[in-house]
């Protein structure tokens, strides 16, 4: 029973989400009729063809010149996958930097802790424009001193994987690394961890064991915002790297309101699917099954 209530809630907030998004885009279509009566039977005109584009996903194509047309699952699917992975290996890199780095970190001295958490607090003041701009400088200069092309700085006809997953993964891994560390601190004073210590346990044995589970919670919890803050960070990174994504896809195809629909629909998807199973990840972690709200 409880399997059947945890689907057909993650169905409806599903539906729900996008129906906003149709709603949203419908309104875009129609607020100029404002606030003239016609405003609302264009806004529902616009809805039901928008409904109607994702049972029709198929014959849908996309103007790729003025004498090409294309259909449009097989012209997204590229941009789509490409933008994908980029998150993906952000979101990877970023939760490998910070969970080692507040590892580290936590093992370190009070007035070296100190220290790092104040670079931490510098760096994430810093943004992520600077970054991308100062590492692309920075690969220029080396390739003119140098003649040696460490990575493409801009993508060109092929696409660049490596700057572009670092540059969005810096901020998020700063936020993460103090995320962790803060957790990684309020578990240190429990009485659970002064036992395991006084047992006889190593601080690095029970760092691992029994913090590192529960400060897990923490991370998941706030997995959603992070992937959020990565696509704003990926939005500026397709434009400054010159990169062939899905945000571009989408600018490209404007002025065609079912592409828009249904690409905003398909960049929410793998949003919700972490936000679902971070949460059933935390349920598992503390031994409470919650539902999926």
């Amino acid at each position: 029973m409880k399997k059947w209530k945890l689907a057909l809630t993650v169905l409806a907030d599903l539906l729900l989400t996008i129906f906003t998004i149709m709603a949203i885009i419908a309104f875009a279509q129609s607020y100029s009729l404002f606030p003239s009566p016609q405003m609302v039977t264009v806004f529902w005109q616009q809805f039901q063809q928008l409904f109607w584009s994702f049972f029709s996903i198929r014959d849908i194509t996309v103007s790729l010149s003025q004498w090409h047309n294309a259909p449009l699952l097989s012209t997204m699917m590229e941009p789509y996958a490409y933008s994908l992975i980029i998150l993906w290996g952000a979101l990877a890199v970023s939760f490998l930097i910070a969970v080692t780095g507040a590892y580290i970190c936590f093992l370190l001295p009070r007035p070296l802790q100190k220290m790092v958490k104040g670079i931490a607090f510098f760096l994430e003041s810093i943004p992520d424009v600077i970054f991308i701009f100062s590492t692309q400088l920075f690969v220029i200069w080396v390739f003119k001193k140098t003649d040696l092309l460490m990575v493409n700085p801009v993508a060109g006809f092929d696409n660049v994987y490596v700057l572009p997953i670092v540059m969005i993964s810096i901020l998020p891994s700063i936020l993460l690394f103090q995320m962790t560390f803060l957790a990684f601190t309020e578990e240190k004073d429990k009485p659970y961890v002064e036992y395991a210590l006084a047992k006889g346990l190593s601080k690095t044995a029970v760092l691992w064991r029994h913090m590192f589970r529960n400060a897990l919670i923490t991370v998941f919890s706030n997995v959603q915002y992070l992937f959020w803050f990565m696509l704003s960070n990926l939005l500026v990174a397709e434009y400054l790297f010159n990169m062939h994504g899905f945000f571009r896809f989408l600018y490209e195809q404007r002025h065609t309101p079912e592409v828009v629909a249904i690409g905003l629909a398909m960049l929410f998807l793998p949003f919700y699917i972490i936000d679902v199973a971070g949460k059933r990840v935390i349920a598992y972690l503390t031994g409470i099954e919650r539902g999926v709200a």
